[in-house]
């Protein structure tokens, strides 16, 4: 006798035949309903009525996913035992009892998917499904694009208004679309050595969407809100446009907690993971505590799956596209976090000692050389033709970071023991890192000489900060403290400041090509401010340096404040507004000074020598500490306080 086969929930309630097809049934595939056509997990069981102590759900995996576990766990010494060695029969298989218990949901997934669930609704009630997509789509024509989410943006967003049809014809439908999100994440990403980009990206697309296909499209949305300020069809005014951005976070958010809660690590969820914790960083400014513990998570599971091992040993081997896939999650992982680091002053969680340093190819190359496991023998090399493009910027933001691991363990060596000659070591890869990049990388005169277009004047401006940056972290570990800086570095600085200020006043001209303008100037430019600042309250110039040296530097410095204080960069209740405002001020009392008093000569002793000395005691002894103490500290310098002692503390 053959089993009875359940209705769809779609074609139950409406008390209609139904011919059991999947994913979708003939009826709901006909009246665009594909998206809410699911089926129960156990139609015909009825619920029994008991009198006992209720049960607590089961989890939806009986035992926790362990994830990669490496050389010193004990599986690596269990996995040394043969199959021969004990009996086969004493092995255990699950029992379907078992099964129907990993389907079961907890109660906690319940809560996450009915305020998933919620949120959907707000959202595409209060905006329109199909002016989000074309939003995405125009924020796409300008060149931007999720840098690791980038094969697959454009994907995810073609495909949201084929699976939300008819979201409005059903009262709960939300909760339908919900649950049919959750069962698709349950499934696994299913691929061998000859799949394609197409053929995985199958698997979460149309009718097999899931929540982290929805995540990626929201994140999008997010960076799309932040970067356009205007796009009548979803908004026109600052509170609707907050509106967008504030309920696609919250609802990315969401997705990627339903995903991380069902257990099932997987390539696609910590490409959301990593576009989420940089959304934080937008939304929440790269200080939040929210965006480091986010990154701290993305860490986490860039271990747990095991992508910090050589991804081209992979056993099964796994197709090309996925490993770069891998090595490019890896790479910006490792990037963001030594930036972030360098940036909060904080250790870094990733160390390329306990990795295996690995860069992504670029687009149609495959110029990355064999061995790549010793970072300190490794070279690599770059094809004349590699094409300006996200995985390129990505590759030697990761190359400049490793160089940026080193100096900050120099930073941190109390022995001085061969310094020069470390230090000497670390220069010599940054030039020959340089020297090795092929010649359309290398922005040469101004940014605003550059003849690419936005995305390519935008990533030539950051791979030049890059370089510039483990300059200055080099040259920096030569000072004993920051209240003593050297021309070396001063001129390093002038250089980062210059660039930071053309990209201010170009910036209607640049697309985010990985790091965005506030980033440039809060990771690259506020350093490079502090510096000179330092350097001209101490008047370390040579006597012999052209006095319009210092006209350029103070034009910079004059530019970069008046940007911030007409708003043009940011705004009061701004992410990072605290931070820019505080070194805005600091700099502008400096400028002050100088149009009162006019710039001392160098010949000159500095005045109040006792108070400087007392003053530079405040100072952090981290040298790469160039945070809100730093610029509170450097406002109160006796000079800018002589020069108005009624001027307010900041």
């Amino acid at each position: 006798m053959a089993s009875r086969l359940a209705a769809c929930e779609a074609c139950r309630k409406a008390k209609v035949a139904c011919d059991h097809k999947r994913p979708a049934c003939t009826r709901c595939a006909s009246n665009d309903r594909a998206g809410i056509c699911i089926y129960r997990t156990t139609p015909f069981k009825r619920r029994r009525v008991s009198s006992s102590t209720p049960v607590q759900s089961p989890r939806s995996n009986p035992y926790p996913n362990p994830g990669f576990l490496g050389s010193s766990s004990h599986v690596a010494i269990f996995n040394e035992i043969s199959p021969q060695d004990y009996h086969a029969s004493d092995t255990y298989h699950a029992s379907e009892d078992m099964t129907m218990l990993m389907q079961s949901q907890s109660t906690g997934e319940n809560i996450l998917l009915i305020q998933g669930a919620d949120v959907l609704r707000q959202l595409l009630n209060t905006f329109p499904l199909a002016a989000m997509k074309d939003f995405v789509t125009f924020w796409l024509a300008t060149g931007a694009n999720l840098a690791l989410a980038e094969p697959f943006t454009e994907k995810c967003t073609e495909n949201m208004t084929r699976l939300f049809t008819s979201f409005s014809q059903e009262d709960n439908w939300h909760l339908a679309y919900a649950q049919r999100l959750t069962q698709n994440s349950r499934e696994p990403l299913q691929f061998n050595s000859t799949s394609d980009m197409e053929s995985f990206s199958a698997q979460f697309l149309d009718q097999k969407f899931r929540w982290e296909s929805l995540g990626i499209f929201l994140s999008a949305v997010t960076r799309a809100a932040i970067d356009i300020s205007f796009f009548p069809p979803l908004f026109k005014t600052e509170k609707d446009q907050f509106m967008l951005r504030k309920l696609s976070t919250k609802l990315s958010d969401l997705a990627l907690d339903i995903a991380l809660s069902l257990d099932c690590l997987n390539d696609l969820q910590l490409v959301l993971q990593y576009e989420n914790c940089i959304v934080h960083t937008h939304v929440d400014g790269d200080q939040s505590y929210h965006s480091w513990s986010r990154l701290g998570d993305v860490v986490s599971s860039m271990f747990a799956l095991g992508y910090h091992e050589n991804v081209d040993k992979t056993k099964p081997p796994i197709p090309i596209f996925l490993a770069e896939l891998r090595k490019t999650a890896w790479a910006t992982t490792y990037s963001a976090d030594k930036n972030i680091a360098i940036f909060l002053g904080r250790p870094p969680r990733m160390s390329k000692r306990f990795c295996h340093f690995q860069v992504p190819l670029s687009p149609t190359s495959s110029d990355q050389v064999s061995n790549t496991s010793h970072v300190e023998d490794e070279v690599v090399r770059w094809k004349t033709d590699t094409p300006i493009c996200y995985r390129s910027g990505i590759r030697w933001a990761t190359l400049c970071s490793a160089l940026k691991e080193d100096v900050l363990e120099l930073l941190r060596s109390k022995q001085r023991d061969n310094f020069s000659q470390k230090a000497s070591i670390i220069r010599q890869k940054a030039e020959t890192q340089w020297a090795h990049l092929p010649p359309h990388f290398h922005l040469s005169g101004s940014l605003k000489e550059c003849s690419g277009d936005a995305f390519e004047r935008d990533l030539l401006a950051s791979i030049r900060l890059d370089q510039l940056h483990v300059l200055f972290l080099l040259q920096l570990s030569f000072l004993d403290t920051l209240t003593e800086p050297d021309s070396s570095i001063l001129d390093i600085s002038d250089q980062m400041l210059s660039l930071v200020v053309d990209a201010i006043l170009l910036r209607d001209q640049l697309v985010n090509s990985g790091t965005g303008l506030v980033w440039k100037i809060a990771h690259f430019g506020l350093p490079a401010a502090g510096i000179i600042l330092l350097s001209m309250l101490k008047q370390h110039r040579t006597l012999t340096e052209a006095r319009s040296s210092w006209s350029k530097t103070i034009l910079n410095l004059g530019i970069f404040v008046a940007q911030v204080q007409v708003g043009s960069i940011v705004r009061r209740g701004d992410p990072n507004y605290a931070l820019v405002s505080k070194a805005t001020q600091t700099i502008e009392r400096f400028l002050d000074s100088i149009h009162r008093e006019g710039i001392q000569s160098p010949t000159q002793p500095p005045p109040h020598l006792g108070e400087n000395g007392d003053w530079a005691s405040f100072f952090s002894q981290d040298l790469c500490d160039f945070e809100t103490d730093f610029w509170e500290n450097l406002a109160y310098h006796p000079s800018l306080l002589a020069s108005d002692p009624t001027l307010p503390a900041i």
